[in-house]
């Protein structure tokens, strides 16, 4: 018995090495298809991954493997990238235009104020013109108005006539008075009516009547800006300047 033993034994272990390398190669070539299985499950993973990325979480995924260069790291910041650039373009155009409508808002606001600003100016002018009308006249107006062809009529304010002069000194003495140009431009009338910001422009009596006076006449709200040798013998009368 103890021979059969000694014979044995050597022969079991001769067959058992090659047992356990086969094993062991075996066991190579499973973990290396489990890895290799691995990888290409995770780059499935990835890429499926990075296709349904939302806007914010490509973002947070660039931000964070920015080093790491991972695959699709690049084409995802790319994405993202062409993307906030669409949404910058689309926000300037934006921008610019709520810039504009803003704008013209404030400036439709601006000339509607500016607009209410001088309909308040002129009737609050059109109270003092007749006010001043009354303190100095107590005359009645029968409504005749003032012409070429008619020459005198007896208006609100007093006997009216008119006279052709170059006003170019009376609009300058106003100008110095306060009345700018832009306020109190000087026009003519469809009429051939001369104005000073609107208002008919007269010669009075200074006295009664000084320069920058409104006053009422029968063409309409008149501003005195001259006077002439007619108001000593006339304290009332206007004289209307036209281009007649």
């Amino acid at each position: 018995m103890q021979k059969l033993y000694r014979k044995q034994g050597p022969d079991i272990y001769i067959h058992f090495k090659p047992l356990v390398l086969l094993l062991t190669v075996i066991a190579l070539i499973l973990l290396i298809f489990i890895y290799a299985n691995g990888v290409i499950t995770n780059q499935k993973q990835e890429q499926l991954t990075m296709e349904n990325l939302t806007q914010k979480q490509a973002v947070g995924l660039v931000l964070l493997d920015e080093e790491a260069e991972l695959p699709g790291t690049k084409e995802a910041r790319a994405v993202v990238d062409e993307y906030e650039r669409k949404q910058e373009i689309k926000q300037q155009k934006w921008l610019a235009a709520q810039k504009k409508r803003v704008a013209a808002a404030k400036a439709a606001a601006k000339k509607k104020a500016e607009k209410k600003a001088r309909e308040e100016e002129r009737k609050k002018i059109l109270q003092i013109a007749k006010a001043n009308t009354r303190r100095t006249y107590s005359g009645t107006y029968n409504g005749a108005v003032l012409s070429r062809s008619a020459g005198t009529v007896m208006g609100p304010s007093g006997k009216e006539t008119y006279y052709n002069l170059d006003m170019s000194t009376c609009v300058r003495i106003m100008r110095g008075m306060g009345f700018s140009a832009s306020q109190y431009p000087y026009k003519v009338r469809s009429d051939g009516v001369k104005t000073l910001g609107g208002y008919v422009m007269c010669a009075a009596n200074l006295s009664l009547r000084p320069k920058g006076s409104y006053i009422m006449t029968s063409l309409g709200v008149g501003i005195v800006v001259d006077t002439g040798g007619f108001a000593s013998r006339n304290p009332t009368q206007l004289d209307i300047c036209v281009n007649w």
